[in-house]
């Protein structure tokens, strides 16, 4: 699965409209990246959780 969230260029866009300072390619790639890891985390978590749950529901 590939998180993204848009071209930096699309982003920097964004920002400009609401008047907010602009994010370097650089500091845009880390913050993906540190992104990533939480959706991953959090996404494992879930899907753990909600096997749990299916395994407690049939063994009723």
């Amino acid at each position: 699965m590939k998180v993204s969230l848009g071209r930096p260029v699309k982003v920097n866009n964004f920002l400009t409209t609401l008047n907010i300072t602009l994010i370097a390619n650089r500091n845009f790639k880390k913050m993906e990246a540190c992104a990533w890891e939480a959706i991953k985390k959090i996404s494992t978590a879930s899907s753990i959780k909600a096997a749990v749950d299916a395994y407690e529901k049939e063994m009723e």
